[in-house]
């Protein structure tokens, strides 16, 4: 019997009446947990709520612990650490905002070029910084490390308040977005304050605060949205 034949035995059939009352009770408990949505600001609110947290954070890290690094910093080292590194949170910025938003486009690939741009961020690091011996290299990373995450952390609740009001539809990519971005807040405060330039120190203890938070957030997200979908 192929497809047609199917069809037009089951539209030859007469189904019996459906009881009326069994629809009401199936449409009753259908609509009963339905509550209206509040639609979503303009993605240029966003757009700015998230550069402003991120703006905040930097700013009170150069008050709170000082832009020693900034002022020693030469012209041709903060073009080649900051450019890469404001042009990786904008688009992690748009990427996260087109996330909140079912369908939307180029979130993905925003994400993808910004992860391309924190390899070249490293990159330029291994080119315009010199490798140094020290002898406190693990007591004075630590130091960074825990001061670098003392400013994503914050920066990582913030962003999530905004984020929750949207609808991702990828939580991982959501989560590890958000953490990518808050682990960046915390890398600029460091590039800000710190004036240890020895390469492997930047690369090891500043950059691990980026990882941690991308790791943190995508853990976070996917354990968040399994227990969300077992409840419901």
């Amino acid at each position: 019997m192929n497809a047609r034949e199917l069809e037009q035995m089951l539209s030859s059939r007469q189904l019996p009446p459906f009881p009326q009352e069994r629809l009401k009770r199936m449409e009753a408990a259908v609509i009963a947990d339905l509550k209206p949505v509040r639609p979503l600001a303009p993605d240029g609110a966003y757009l700015a709520g998230l550069a402003a947290i991120f703006v905040a954070v930097c700013a009170m890290g150069a008050y709170f612990v000082g832009p020693q690094g900034w002022q020693a910093l030469s012209v041709l080292r903060k073009i080649a650490v900051f450019l890469p590194l404001t042009a990786a949170t904008a688009l992690l910025v748009f990427s996260l905002v087109r996330q909140m938003r079912p369908a939307a486009k180029h979130a993905r690939s925003s994400a993808l070029l910004s992860a391309a741009l924190f390899i070249l961020l490293l990159l330029l690091i291994a080119t315009f910084f010199q490798a140094a011996h020290e002898t406190a290299f693990v007591r004075s990373g630590l130091v960074c490390f825990r001061t670098g995450m003392k400013f994503a952390i914050p920066a990582a609740f913030l962003f999530a308040l905004l984020l929750h009001r949207g609808a991702a539809l990828s939580p991982a990519l959501t989560g590890a977005a958000a953490g990518g971005l808050a682990g960046l807040a915390g890398l600029a405060v460091l590039e800000i304050h710190c004036p240890n330039f020895n390469v492997y120190h930047i690369v090891v203890w500043h950059v691990a605060v980026t990882l941690a938070c991308v790791a943190a957030g995508l853990v976070f997200s996917s354990v968040t949205f399994r227990r969300w979908t077992s409840n419901h």
